[in-house]
């Protein structure tokens, strides 16, 4: 009988590590399924934050492309308006050089040389002035916006104090 008491007592004392080892099996493999369950969890997380990520930018790109539209849009109206305004300055220019053309081609008839009947007139081109009554050399400069000095250097035979009515100044 000795041998049932050393059996049954060896057999509970065997009996303890195989639990333990049974029980730490298991803690293990459930720490092992968690362990693996979290994985998961922080990929999928990962995954979706990154997908996160991508969204934000595309919709930031999105926003930025809209705005460069709306800014490309006035730009393009205050663009027009310049235009428009260019073509309406070119347009006064062009008239008035076009009135200033007609003008100086236009030939000037001067008071008639005799002075008495009218009968006789002098008709003068484009650079050349018919001096007319009362007229001096620095009113003739004034009128064709030259200076004194430069009508005289144009005119260097011409006197001042003897003009006549319709004699021809040059005044280029």
């Amino acid at each position: 009988m000795e041998n049932d008491s050393i059996s049954s007592s060896s057999s509970s004392e065997s009996k303890l590590p195989l639990i333990v080892g049974i029980v730490g099996f298991a803690l293990g493999a459930a720490g092992l399924v968690l362990g693996l369950k979290a994985k998961s969890a922080a990929e999928a997380a990962n995954g979706a934050a990154l997908a996160a990520q991508q969204d934000t930018a595309k919709v930031s790109a999105e926003l930025q492309s809209k705005a460069a539209a709306t800014e490309l849009a006035a730009i393009g109206t205050e663009i027009n308006a310049i235009k428009a305004g260019i073509a309406e300055n070119n347009k006064l220019t062009q008239d008035a050089i076009t009135a200033l053309q007609t003008a100086v081609k236009k030939p000037v008839v001067a008071a008639n040389a005799t002075g008495t009947n009218g009968a006789k007139s002098v008709a003068v081109g484009p650079g050349e002035y018919a001096v007319a009554k009362g007229d001096t050399l620095g009113g003739i400069a004034k009128k064709v916006g030259l200076s004194l000095k430069v009508l005289q250097d144009l005119n260097p035979g011409v006197n001042p104090n003897k003009m006549q009515i319709g004699q021809k100044l040059k005044t280029k």
